[in-house]
This record gives structure tokens, sequence and C-alpha cells, in this order.
């Protein structure tokens, strides 16, 4: 037996729907390629193929379906998750800039407003000049 054969089968018929199909009208045919032992054929006919998948008395034209379905919807819910994952781990990369950019902003309005307080400062301290030597004393 051939476990990698057994999966590579079911993973085929999760994204190839003529194979699929074919898995279910010419099941031999369909697997000719593959190194099966009889006995995980008979498994693909009866729908035990895929071990998370209990098919029970299946009729043998669904059961290869049942499995590559069940492996198929394995595979788009993994998926599912990364992207969800990945949605949230680029939100948060946004969140994090925007911080970034709002401390940018209120650093620079500090700087601002510490250069206004300067310029103040500064005509403050010429006006007095002025004044003072406008009127000695």
């Amino acid at each position: 037996m051939s476990q990698e054969a057994l999966e590579e089968v079911l993973r085929k018929a999760s994204s190839d729907a003529q194979f699929r199909n074919r898995l279910q009208t010419d099941l031999e045919g369909a697997v000719r390629g593959f190194d099966l032992s009889a006995q995980e054929k008979q498994q693909l006919r009866t729908g035990a193929g895929d071990r998370a998948v209990s098919v029970g008395a299946a009729p043998q034209r669904q059961a290869a379906a049942y499995a590559a379905n069940a492996y198929a919807q394995n595979t788009v819910d993994a998926q599912n998750t990364v992207d969800a994952q990945n949605t949230v781990d680029a939100q948060n990369t946004v969140d994090a800039q925007n911080t970034v950019d709002a401390q940018n902003t209120v650093d620079a309005q500090n700087t601002v407003e510490a250069q206004n307080t300067v310029e103040a400062q500064n005509t403050v301290e010429a006006q007095n000049t002025v004044e003072a030597q406008s009127h000695p004393d």
C-alpha cells in the first residue's frame, strides 16, 4: 500500500473537477497512473480513502467524490484561516503605522509650538531692548 499515492489521488480530486468526475465514472482508468493497491482502490470506491470522512454505505459512484470533497473543504478551511490571519496582521500593521503617523504629527506640532515660543520670546526680548534704548534713564 502507498499512503502517499492515495493522498495524491485525493489532492488531485480536490482541485480537478474532470479527475473527480472520472473517479466516479471510471475509477480504474482514473487511478491507472497511481501506484495504488487493490485495497486502496476499494477504499476509494467505498469512501474510506479519506480517513476523516465516514461515508458508510454511500453508493460507489459517490464515495470517491465524498472523500475528495472533504479533503477539498479541509484545504479551503486551512486557506481561510491563513487569509484571516493575514488580514489581522495587515490591520495591525496599519494600526501601528497610524500610531507612528499620529506621534509624528504630535511631534511636528510640538516642534512648531516650540519654534513659535522661541520666536515670541525673541520678539519680546527685541521689543524690550528697543524700549530700553529709546528711554534712557
